[in-house]
């Protein structure tokens, strides 16, 4: 009886196919791919040139609409699913049980005078004050509430300018809406502030995305990401926290531009400055956080320049710049990274962790306590210090844990 001998395919044949699959990929995917190597190696791939070619165009008009085909088919058997259960509900239990329930619309409070502004500073150490508390609703922390899902834009008319306390800080009611912007370094902090501000009534929405930044927007654009979310959300006040993955060249019309020249600042400013911009013409406080030291010289270098940029572009009287760089030092020296500091009573505690750039959960939350001293919140919120802060530094004017004020007017100078 004979029988059938499966032939191994030959090493040409293997190669062939793996072939043609790295060549249909980069036909279908090569603007991804060329963004990817722009944000993970910081080089140019090879492709930006031939992304203008009508027949790589095809490629990825291609994989784009062969994307929104799955997505829509997603989409429909995800309401078939919700309409089956919903039927399936009614022929159990009698359309009663599925029927909405008549929910009173919220009593909103009063919101306090806005028309008297001063100059914001970046203030550090001001407990909130007692008595700030205002009448609330009970908005969910994070995600959207009734009116504020995507498409259903916000006018300028809907809120107004959040306004000060007498010492400077932003006074929150629940009325207001809190977006957390950031990297990787927001992602480990913007959960705290969050919980905290869920806990007063203060609903927050957070977009932290890591290996984001300013200086790749065609791996990720925040400009046009808080230019979209403002409006839409409700926001009201911004907290930025970029810089650990912008130390590097930029691409401009296909050409490297060195990072720190002037032309690259120039450029880096601009998308600072249009986020900054459009935030306070749609009546949104913006407080822009400093980097901190970082464990990797390249970087650490670099930030020192990010940081002038965010303090130059942040410092208009309705945005505020806060510096990091004190806090996580704990010494003399606020120009040297730690990775442990001492706090008040003698104890080391460790702040950041190995990779010399992210932060510890004691480092977090001591962030996360940074940004909530920025705020006059109902007095219901917990208090923000839940972190002992760090012995002072020789200098108190430097260190945004014991001093208020300590970055007030920090436009124009040198960075640091």
């Amino acid at each position: 009886m004979d029988q059938d001998i499966t032939k191994p395919s030959s090493p040409a044949a293997t190669l062939f196919v793996l072939g043609a699959t790295l060549a249909l990929v980069c036909w279908l995917r090569h603007d991804a791919l060329d963004t990817y190597w722009q944000q993970t190696r910081h080089g140019e791939l090879g492709l930006t040139a031939a992304t203008k070619d009508p027949l790589w165009v095809e490629g990825v008009e291609f994989s784009n609409q062969l994307s929104s085909n799955i997505d829509a088919g997603t989409q429909w058997l995800n309401m078939l699913g919700s309409r089956v259960t919903l039927a399936t509900n009614i022929v159990l239990t009698g359309p009663e049980s599925v029927a909405p329930a008549q929910a009173s619309a919220p009593a909103v409070a009063a919101l306090p005078a806005r028309s008297s502004l001063v100059p914001s500073t970046a203030l550090a150490t001001v407990p909130p004050l007692p008595g700030d508390a205002h009448g609330a609703s009970a908005p969910k922390a994070v995600g959207p509430a009734q009116g504020d899902m995507p498409g259903a834009a916000v006018s300028t008319e809907a809120h107004t300018l959040p306004p000060l306390s007498d010492d400077g800080r932003i006074v929150l009611t629940p009325q207001d809406k809190v977006l957390l912007v950031g990297d990787s370094m927001m992602q480990g902090v913007a959960p705290h502030v969050a919980r905290a501000l869920q806990k007063a009534n203060i609903p927050s929405v957070d977009l932290s995305k890591q290996s984001t930044g300013l200086a790749y927007p065609s791996y990720f654009d925040w400009p046009a990401t808080v230019q979209k979310t403002i409006p839409d959300a409700g926001i009201t006040v911004m907290v930025v926290f970029l810089g650990a993955n912008d130390t590097w060249d930029i691409f401009i019309g296909g050409r490297a531009e060195r990072f720190g020249s002037e032309k690259w600042q120039s450029v880096y400013a601009q998308r600072i400055d249009s986020m900054v911009k459009f935030a306070e013409s749609q009546n949104v406080r913006v407080i822009w956080l400093g980097a901190p030291n970082m464990g990797r010289e390249k970087i650490n270098s670099g930030v020192k320049i990010l940081n002038h940029l965010y303090q130059s572009e942040a410092s208009d009287g309705l945005a505020r710049y806060v510096s990091t760089r004190e806090l996580l030092s704990g010494g003399d020296d606020t120009d040297v990274y730690q990775k442990h500091i001492t706090m008040d009573g003698g104890k080391t505690v460790t702040v950041r962790t190995d990779d010399g750039i992210h932060f510890t959960r004691v480092g977090q939350q001591m962030l996360s306590n940074l940004i909530l001293r920025q705020f006059a919140i109902p007095s219901n919120a917990p208090a923000a210090s839940v972190v002992p802060p760090a012995a002072p530094a020789s200098n108190p004017a430097s260190n945004p844990a014991t001093a208020p004020a300590a970055t007030a007017s920090l436009a124009g100078k040198q960075p640091s």
